[in-house]
């Protein structure tokens, strides 16, 4: 739930409770003011009444407003209550107030009960109740969508920073540039979140720096080392030292090969291929085949495709055919001599299988980098590696399991 939804969501909720309470106060209030006033009328008109029994003791008092009657209580007194009466037009019960007295009148004392209906008053508190808790509804709604407004207006700011954030990369090596917002906490955070990007920007700027420089100064005394030792193997007076020298000579390839394949990644971590480029693997798959044709031919491995549907993904030529090399080079390299290998591409999906006697020990460090299910290999331990990387960067899954004796790679476009 956004924020801002969470704060109107609180506000409505405790809005509602202040006003239900202030509702139930103001009745009680209202109720209290009525019968203060109701109360000094009747007193007024006991007043009245005991003045007209003074004059004329006689006087006649009907019900229900008046009753008056003599008594032989001899203490004065004086009660407001709220009673019920019967209305017999209405055939209901009515609300009264009324004043119950003791008086002694020209030496003579009266029980002496005045009353007033409540209906009108409570018409009149029912009615400025209403009125008022209207008035604050209006006031309420109208200070929601203020808040709500002005919340917006405050909040623009940090949203578009975070729009900003959102569309950061390390590899654009460009600056963030922040709204200052007027507000002393988000410009406290901006000036945060650009410190430490500027410090993620100059570490990744380094890194990058360095990297590439190890490798550049790696591949020069590789390249001498290779050069020199074939120099060395085709000399016959060092025939003695031919299986020491092919040793070296073997692991300065390998150590070769696995500073390209470093290169290499790092140069798809960075997104360095991004071109926009569109490319059919229908075409780059057999074009692939056709170059391993010898390799398949001299391991004796049965080749059976099923490509017929092309498959275009936005993705350079490049990474297109290292994609595809890495995966046919590994499935042929893992297989063995008369086995099978079975390439399709249906439906936006690559399948490539091969033949095997028995399943891979850890599956799910397949695609780790360095990790040979055969330890005896001469693999770098890369290929898939790169493959997997290839895949995330361009929105492709990638799918490996063994069943029915067939190692199978799926490559989905998403």
């Amino acid at each position: 739930m956004k924020l801002l939804s969470k704060l109107t969501k609180q506000y409505i909720a405790w809005s509602l409770l202040v006003m239900v309470v202030s509702g139930i106060l103001i009745y009680f209030l209202l109720s209290i003011i009525v019968n203060h006033q109701m109360d000094e009328r009747l007193t007024e008109n006991l007043q009245s009444v005991a003045k007209q029994l003074e004059q004329f003791p006689e006087t006649i008092f009907f019900d229900p407003v008046a009753h008056v009657e003599k008594t032989d209580r001899t203490t004065e007194k004086i009660v407001f209550s709220d009673t019920l009466i019967f209305n017999a037009g209405e055939q209901e019960l009515e609300d009264y107030r009324q004043i119950s007295a003791v008086k002694n009148i020209g030496g003579q004392y009266y029980h002496i009960i005045l009353r007033k209906s409540q209906i009108e008053s409570e018409d009149f508190m029912a009615t400025l109740a209403i009125v008022t808790l209207l008035a604050m509804l209006l006031l309420w709604l109208i200070l929601i969508l203020f808040t709500r407004k002005l919340a917006k207006s405050l909040w623009q700011p940090f949203f578009s920073n975070l729009e900003q954030l959102k569309s950061f990369s390390v590899t654009e090596q460009k600056m963030l540039q922040l709204e200052d917002t007027g507000i002393f906490e988000f410009d406290q955070l901006n000036v945060v979140v650009k410190d430490l990007t500027n410090q993620i920007l100059n570490e990744f700027k380094n890194q990058k720096q360095f990297s590439e420089d190890v490798s550049h100064e790696l591949q020069t005394p590789l390249a001498i080392i290779s050069s020199r030792l074939e120099n060395l193997l085709g000399n016959a007076d060092l025939n003695e030292y031919a299986e020491s020298l092919r040793s070296i000579y073997s692991s300065v390839q390998r150590l070769s090969k696995l500073n390209k394949a470093m290169i290499l990644l790092r140069k798809i971590e960075n997104n360095q291929f991004e071109s926009g480029d569109v490319t059919n693997l229908k075409t780059v798959v057999s074009e692939k085949l056709e170059e391993f044709t010898e390799l398949l031919t001299l391991k004796e491995l049965n080749l059976e495709t099923q490509i017929t549907d092309d498959m275009t993904i936005e993705i350079s030529p490049m990474l297109a055919e290292i994609l595809i090399n890495n995966l046919l080079s590994n499935s042929i390299n893992h297989t063995e001599k008369g086995g099978e290998i079975v390439v399709i591409i249906s439906n936006n999906e690559l399948v490539i299988m091969n033949s095997g006697t028995k399943p891979i020990a850890e599956p799910e460090r397949l695609f780790d980098r360095f990790y040979k299910g055969n330890p005896a290999s001469k693999s770098v331990g890369l290929g898939l590696a790169i493959v997997k990387k290839i895949c995330e960067s361009h929105h492709l899954e990638i799918f490996y399991h063994f069943s029915d004796g067939q190692h199978r790679f799926n490559i989905i476009s998403k």
